[in-house]
């Protein structure tokens, strides 16, 4: 079986996309507690860069 990829092309299960088509509610809560970052690509928010396939920084 073919390891599942991200939408960006990673095999990064820790992105945002990765968690929500597996349905991984409660790790998707933990990361998104204080967002720093959202995903260019699909507009998520998370405390870190790492869990985003396009990072941007939110700016106040």
């Amino acid at each position: 079986m073919a390891e599942a990829t991200c939408r960006c092309g990673a095999t990064s299960h820790s992105h945002m996309c990765m968690l929500r088509s597996n349905g991984k509610t409660e790790e998707i809560a933990r990361i998104t507690t204080d967002p720093k970052f959202y995903c260019f690509t699909c507009g998520a928010e998370a405390n870190c860069a790492e869990n985003l396939c396009e990072p941007a920084p939110i700016t106040a």
